[in-house]
């Protein structure tokens, strides 16, 4: 049945592409509906030829004015061919159309870093923050703490992932990239805080676990830092950072045979020999 239904996809796509090249040379008089400018837009978007691409979205742009997901479509090709100015002129427009589409402010914001305006980039973010919640209002963290990245601001990032972490606890990517955050800004006791009411929630969160530890290590709080690996490794014995961190904590302790055993566990792990 899927094989059926991709020959059809395939076929569907062949014939609006065709009705298209012939609306454009002004060979046919067929109507195309807004769905239909969609599907070619992104079909020469998915091959590249962003030329064609564009101006698909142009002339469904020109048949549908008030179609916020074309402009939007318009705009995002604008800015992929650098025409960072007429991108945001689209932009305004869609905003008094539609104001709850996030890829709005995706899009405004590229521009504004893209034409060195990160100051407004974080006004925008910071703004549309509050009027998104659930999955939207996280792409819009982490949309922030990219812009607070390129801005040199690493205590915002900081707090950015702390947000998102407070409203999604198990979101890996956040949990991932505070960790590297807090030992870069030193924020310690702030991840100490953070972990441990993720954990009081999800306690067989092994990443949780890890940056709890690593927080710990960076107070130079070995001992704790120890136990904290330990919990990480016993969720997920294959954790081989978990181990070379460990191994770490306990040459700082003085304690060689045990750093030795965690050590050899890191470089034997499977993941390492792969």
């Amino acid at each position: 049945m899927k094989e059926n239904s991709s020959h059809q996809d395939k076929e569907d796509i062949k014939e609006l592409i065709k009705q298209f090249q012939h609306l454009r040379a002004g060979r046919s008089h067929r109507f195309l509906d807004e769905e239909s400018f969609e599907k070619i837009i992104d079909y020469f978007d998915d091959i590249e030829d962003v030329t064609q691409a564009l101006e698909a979205a142009e002339l469904g742009a020109e048949q549908f004015p008030y179609s916020s997901s074309l402009l939007i479509k318009k705009a995002d090709l604008m800015i992929a061919t650098r025409r960072y100015h007429e991108a945001l002129e689209i932009l305004e427009h869609v905003e008094l159309l539609d104001s709850n589409d996030i890829n709005l402010y995706i899009l405004k914001t590229d521009v504004y870093l893209a034409l060195d305006q990160q100051e407004k980039a974080v006004v925008l973010l910071e703004n549309a923050l509050q009027h998104f919640d659930g999955e939207e209002r996280l792409e819009l963290l982490f949309e922030l703490a990219d812009v607070y990245d390129d801005y040199e601001e690493f205590d915002k990032i900081f707090d950015c992932l702390k947000l998102i972490l407070e409203q999604d606890p198990t979101n890996e990517e956040a949990l991932y990239k505070i960790c590297f955050w807090t030992d870069f800004t030193g924020r310690n006791e702030d991840s100490i805080a953070l972990h441990q009411q993720i954990i009081e929630e999800y306690p067989y969160s092994e990443l949780a676990w890890f940056n709890l530890a690593a927080a710990f290590q960076g107070l130079k709080l070995y001992e704790k830092s120890v136990d904290a690996y330990k919990y990480a490794v016993a969720i997920d014995e294959k954790f081989d950072y978990a181990y070379r961190n460990m191994g770490d904590a306990y040459i700082r302790m003085r304690k060689y045979r045990d750093a030795v055993e965690a050590l050899e566990k890191y470089w034997n792990s499977p993941v390492r020999k792969m």
